[in-house]
């Protein structure tokens, strides 16, 4: 059975091990890091260029300060353009622009030269130019950075695929209200574009709302046209009811044991019911659920997060997103596509 340490990919270290016996990452990797916190960085595309040019220029797989040609780029403006495919002029603007944003440090001589001096072996023993050791010495936060745009990212999308649904909703509901076809203009047209997450927010609000009014509207005038039905509340339709139907789920020892063996596996431990929640929300950290995960802890009850953690644990190596995953996996839930005892049923197969 596999443990959540055995589930990271080959070759990858915690972020904590640095210093205590875990290696430098290669200087590829920390090429990457900055690659995927671009947005946030404001780099760009000819930036990256520039500094992938010069890494390449370093001797070595690691950018380490052992020595000056393991973390200096000596090479001229000249050299860097020509691998780079640009001017001279522009190698120029763009270093300025990394050292700006702190990725490269000029380490310069006196008449402001790049040089390299050599043994008689012909290796470097001193040297000046750009040192690349920010990259190594950022590396944690350009990770963290890069995690933090891509769940923005993600919320963002998941927030305007909940406009696009309710939008679609609405349109079923309504056929030629003036008040209502002006609301789904508007947000046609914000979602043509690249709207604010605080805009989609109020169209979904609003939207929200209008479907409310048309189903009490609906449910008013059923009431009224039927006199056997008086009262009547469809439970499946009322989220307080359905929370409650959740905090109720009964789970057995060997359904949990069979339909979630990996979970089971990692919990099995556990001294008592507050250390089984720490256990989970690490597992769900490791997914990096983010605060989707926290926002269903504060919904739903213990039985339902074990249910859904379990099933999406289970198959981790083939989901892309888990994050995203939990996301519709609790919108299938909510909606009534998907009963959470299925879940069960779905791993034991």
């Amino acid at each position: 059975m596999k443990t959540v340490t055995a589930l990271a990919p080959n070759g990858a270290t915690l972020l904590g091990t640095a210093g205590q016996g875990g290696s430098t990452p290669k200087k590829w990797l920390l090429l990457r890091a900055v690659e995927e916190a671009r947005e946030p960085l404001g780099l760009k595309s000819t930036s990256l260029n520039v500094l992938r040019a010069m890494i390449s220029f370093v001797i070595g797989d690691q950018i380490s300060p052992d020595q000056d040609d393991h973390h200096v780029c000596f090479a001229s403006n000249a050299a860097i353009a020509k691998r780079t495919h640009v001017s001279v002029q522009t190698v120029e603007r763009h270093i300025s622009a990394l050292v700006e944003l702190g990725l490269i440090r000029r380490v310069m001589s006196a008449n402001g030269k790049r040089w390299a001096r050599r043994d008689r072996q012909g290796r470097v023993v001193a040297a000046t130019g750009l040192s690349l050791m920010p990259l190594s010495e950022r590396h944690a936060e350009f990770i963290e950075e890069a995690q933090r745009h891509a769940d923005r990212v993600l919320e963002f999308t998941v927030l305007r695929d909940k406009v696009s649904t309710a939008l679609a909703r609405l349109r079923e509901l309504v056929a030629n209200d003036a008040t209502i076809s002006d609301l789904m203009v508007t947000a046609r047209n914000a979602l043509r574009r690249k709207p604010d997450a605080n805009v989609l927010s109020e169209l979904l609000a609003e939207i929200s709302v209008e479907i409310s009014e048309i189903k009490r509207t609906d449910s008013d005038n059923l009431r009224d046209s039927d006199n056997e039905i008086e009262g009547h509340k469809e439970d499946s339709l009322n989220p307080i009811v359905k929370k409650e139907e959740y905090s109720q789920i009964q789970v057995s020892p060997d359904q949990m044991e069979r339909s979630f063996p990996r979970l089971c596996s990692e919990l099995r431990f556990a001294r008592d019911q507050a250390h089984c929640d720490r256990l989970m929300d690490d597992i769900a950290e490791y997914l990096r659920f983010g605060q989707t995960w926290y926002a269903m802890k504060s919904t739903y009850g213990p039985a339902l997060r074990f249910l859904v953690l379990g099933y999406i644990f289970q198959r981790a190596e083939n989901i892309k997103s888990h994050q995203a995953y939990l996301i519709s996996l609790i919108s299938k839930i909510d909606q009534g596509d998907i009963q959470p005892t299925a879940l069960l049923t779905q791993n034991s197969k």
